[in-house]
């Protein structure tokens, strides 16, 4: 059956204006389904389904590891075969601070099959466990990874490499003055070693909110923006650093080396954003067909003007920004703490092979609070098609994306649960009963062959 899809005018340009998100038509289907995980998850905070964690859902094999807070506030693994609906969860012995939406989770599997799990980190000692076995949901004791610098741990990220090691990056300090930290894992080994000790340093005067990725050829592409203080507002500029080598030296996207420890004053400027624009932190980022860098985020482009999307990409000629979907309402971001804007930030997808199209998929409360995928075609023909990927509101919840389905199935599969998040408040937590989590499965690829050819591009 072909899904009906909703397509916007094409954006200008060249006067930089775009269509308001206000004036998506109502879609006639939603096009994505979704699996049973657990009836009842913690939902006092955004804590399972935060943005920017990677990540708290990971396919390796035949089978899918998801990692969450269950409704007494334990953390909570889960397993299920990839063609079936059926999961296998475990309690673990760990417990967090489930009032603080930092204590996320954040679980990979190496090439060896066994799990590795981090979580509860916001300024705090390291948590960090290994499975016991490959394939096992029953985690060893808690223990360091290389003993040091592992006392004020924030935003702990897994990555698995192509050769079935692992990369973790970690910020080590606090907001407005924090140093990135990057260790490697040697499968084979079952080793842990510092691979930077300092690899963005922001001098005692800053901090970067970073997110990285890696594509289909092994590059790591590591896109961050600079906050001066724990004010949000004072977040500014995107900037970019790559790596050929897993991670041992770094360089820009024209392939000039970086001395390192990287620094505002060293560090290339992919969007050049001012304070108090209303820029939200981190940016996502990917690669495109060719290798070459995406990075998303949402700024006001004018002080005074409503916050929006927008991609920024490299080419041959340089960084360019494509104007994408704008908020539904007026907002200021500004403050302390975990923030409840009217928009999440959004999971960034972009194609490879053949295909150069690009997907955003973030919730909007101007939309009833649902989640919606935004996507083009072509990143030089930027005309956006949308499609509503539930049927109701999720309240504060925002995209977290199992990176190897990407990968390996062109599927964005995310956890969704509705949930509440203070506004500024770590501290606090909501009264919400628990709510049901599950897996949202949405095959943006399959859709994109559908709308060339019913254009008749194909």
């Amino acid at each position: 059956m072909k899904i009906p899809l909703i397509a916007l005018s094409a954006l200008l340009l060249a006067t930089g204006q775009a269509q308001a998100a206000a004036t998506i038509p109502e879609p006639a289907e939603v096009g994505a389904r979704q699996i049973p995980l657990t009836d009842k998850a913690y939902a006092g905070s955004s804590i399972n389904v935060v943005a920017g964690s990677r990540q708290t859902l990971y396919t390796d094999g035949a089978y899918q590891y998801a990692g969450f807070y269950g409704a007494g506030g334990r953390l909570l693994l889960a397993k299920r075969r990839l063609d079936e609906d059926n999961w296998q969860i475990h309690p673990t012995e760990f417990t967090t601070g489930l009032k603080d939406a930092h204590n996320t989770i954040s679980l990979v599997v190496d090439g060896r099959g066994y799990l590795h799990l981090a979580w509860g980190h916001h300024n705090t000692p390291l948590n960090y466990s290994r499975g016991v076995e490959p394939g096992s949901l029953i985690m060893g004791e808690p223990r360091a990874m290389v003993d040091e610098a592992e006392q004020s741990v924030t935003y702990p990220q897994f990555f698995r490499l192509a050769d079935g090691n692992l990369l973790f990056l970690y910020r080590d300090g606090g907001s407005g003055n924090g140093r990135l930290v990057l260790n490697h894992y040697a499968a084979e080994q079952q080793k842990w070693s510092r691979r930077q000790n300092n690899l963005i340093d922001g001098e005692s005067q800053r901090s970067a909110y970073w997110d990285m990725s890696i594509d289909k050829n092994g590059r790591l592409h590591l896109a961050w923006n600079w906050r001066e203080t724990p004010d949000v507002a004072s977040n500014h500029d995107l900037l970019y650093a790559r790596s050929d080598d897993g991670g041992k030296s770094w360089q820009r996207s024209d392939g000039s080396d970086y001395k390192l420890p990287i620094t505002q004053a060293r560090a290339e400027v992919a969007a050049a954003i001012p304070q108090n624009r209303n820029l939200m932190n981190p940016p996502a980022v990917d690669a495109n067909h060719r290798g070459q860098p995406v990075i998303a985020s949402y700024w006001s482009p004018e002080k005074g003007a409503r916050p929006r999307f927008n991609l920024v990409y490299r080419d041959e000629r340089g960084w360019h920004t494509i104007p994408g979907p704008e908020a539904g309402q007026d907002f200021t971001l500004q403050g302390h703490g975990t923030k409840r804007p009217p928009i999440s930030r959004a999971a960034l997808l972009v194609e490879t092979g053949k295909d150069k199209g690009a997907h955003l998929i973030y919730r909007d409360d101007s939309r009833g609070g649902r989640v919606l995928a935004a996507s083009l075609d072509d990143l030089h023909s930027p005309e956006w098609h949308f499609r509503y990927l539930t049927e109701k509101n999720v309240g504060a919840w925002e995209p977290s994306i199992d990176p190897a389905q990407w990968q390996r199935m062109k599927q964005a599969q995310l956890l969704l649960q509705p949930v509440t998040q203070l506004d500024g408040d770590d501290h606090s937590g909501s009264n919400a009963n628990p709510t049901p989590l599950s897996l949202l499965i949405w095959h943006p690829v399959w859709e994109h062959h559908q709308r060339r050819a019913a254009a008749g591009d194909i």
